[in-house]
């Protein structure tokens, strides 16, 4: 009977939760993300096949690197998008103007900084006109496809904001399978143009569905949103910074076949992680709207949710401890060692969804300042730890760094909101 009763809170908590909005919602999305998950799967197994290791490791480092950087473009436009739209939907037009417009300011900017940190870091492993290119189909075009999707969000309308989605992983896919079949094999060069080429066709198909849906956008800065806009991207470069330095890293203080292998074994964990991602897409709104009651809000809201984030976490770490086995069979014999690499990425998932969660929650209340410093630690320990650990280990210490900077990022986040809602429900006693 104790059994039986000490079981019935947590089922009244699941059923409210499948009653929910946020449940209808991330079911909605989780079909979207299975969709987007098959199609990043199928790319990467053909792109990194056909460019074996060395050239996979060049156009990862390529890319890692354009990804940091691009966390500037438009200074977080779609974060701001959602939070002025979902508190009042009149706010569309303007908001979706400023997000157009940031794009392009910040663009030449950061495409020049994009080409001179990769020339760096690959040297002459690729030409700089495709390094240009890559820069320009992630830092605008990607980017505006994002902002299409953000526009759905905001409004909840997730399975709109699902199906852009899809729509550019098919993007992306359909021009892999191009480019293969108009050509003799897949080099890097191809690869490049008809990456680039994929993501304009997507901006594109995306603005159009947007306008013709909910309307033009209004050509304006809302410069009041500037200063959060530029936190918010702040703290989301020191987040890409410690999700992605590793792989450029590796490409410079070991070898780019090195850095392909740790890319190819990062991507089946990171595709582990896109549930998480799809669960905090879904509530995002919702943090929001939590997050206008103080930290209090946003932290009950996060405490929520967190079981079923860390369960599973538990649950896809497991798996991705399964996967070396198939890896040889999947990608070839040339990424084997991938599976040893696994075995310690198998702990991102867990660490992922904790820091996820509590991340929101400092952003929906207004303590964006707090989530930057958990993202300086986080970034920091991955700085620190790739220069120790990789010159030694090379692909290992790659990974060891990642899981440990993870680990601290995941700490010192839910550190920042515990102390925050501390700090304010005692001043709200002294107050009464």
């Amino acid at each position: 009977m104790a059994n039986v009763a000490g079981s019935m809170p947590a089922l009244s908590a699941l059923q409210r939760l499948r009653r929910s909005r946020l449940a209808a919602n991330t079911l909605v999305m989780a079909g979207g993300t299975a969709g987007r998950l098959l199609l990043q799967i199928a790319l990467f197994i053909v792109v990194a096949r056909l460019l074996g290791p060395a050239d996979y490791g060049a156009f990862i480092a390529v890319t890692a690197l354009v990804a940091i950087v691009s966390t500037f473009s438009g200074l977080a436009c779609e974060v701001v998008l959602v939070k002025r739209v979902a508190r009042d939907r009149a706010a569309f037009a303007a908001a979706f103007g400023h997000g157009l417009l940031m794009l392009l300011a910040t663009l030449p900017v950061l495409t020049a900084i994009s080409v001179a940190g990769a020339l760096l870091l690959v040297g002459t492993a690729i030409d700089w006109p495709l390094i240009v290119l890559i820069a320009l189909g992630d830092l605008l075009f990607l980017r505006i496809s994002l902002l299409c999707a953000a526009c759905y969000q905001a409004l909840e309308r997730v399975g709109w904001s699902a199906a852009l989605n899809i729509g550019f992983g098919a993007c992306r896919l359909a021009a892999a399978l191009l480019a293969v079949a108009a050509t003799s094999g897949l080099d890097l060069e191809t690869w490049a143009v008809f990456y680039s080429g994929s993501a304009v066709l997507a901006a594109g198909l995306s603005c159009l569905i947007v306008v013709r849906a909910l309307g033009r956008p209004r050509w304006q800065i809302l410069r009041d949103e500037l200063s959060f806009g530029l936190h918010s991207s702040l703290q989301s470069a020191l987040y890409f910074t410690l999700r992605d330095a590793d792989k450029p890293l590796l490409a410079r203080l070991a070898t780019l076949e090195a850095a392909g292998i740790y890319a190819a074994a990062f991507r089946i964990a990171d595709a582990a992680i896109v549930p998480i991602r799809s669960l905090m897409y879904a509530a995002y709104a919702s943090f929001f709207r939590h997050g206008e009651k103080g930290v209090g809000g946003s932290a009950g809201f996060a405490l929520r949710l967190l079981p079923f984030g860390l369960a599973y976490g538990l649950l896809a770490g497991i798996a991705i401890e399964l996967a070396p086995y198939a890896v040889p069979w999947i990608l070839g014999q040339s990424y084997a060692a991938a599976g040893d690499i696994l075995l310690l990425l198998g702990l991102l998932p867990l660490l992922h969804a904790a820091y996820n969660i509590g991340a929101d929650a400092l952003t929906a209340s207004g303590h964006q300042p707090a989530r930057s410093k958990a993202h300086f630690v986080g970034a920091a320990m991955m700085a620190v730890s790739c220069l120790v650990l990789i010159p030694r280990y090379g692909a290992l210490g790659a990974a060891a760094a990642n899981v440990l900077a993870h680990a601290a990022l995941a700490a010192t986040t839910w550190a920042m909101l515990l102390w925050h809602r501390r700090r304010d429900a005692a001043a709200a006693a002294d107050g009464a």
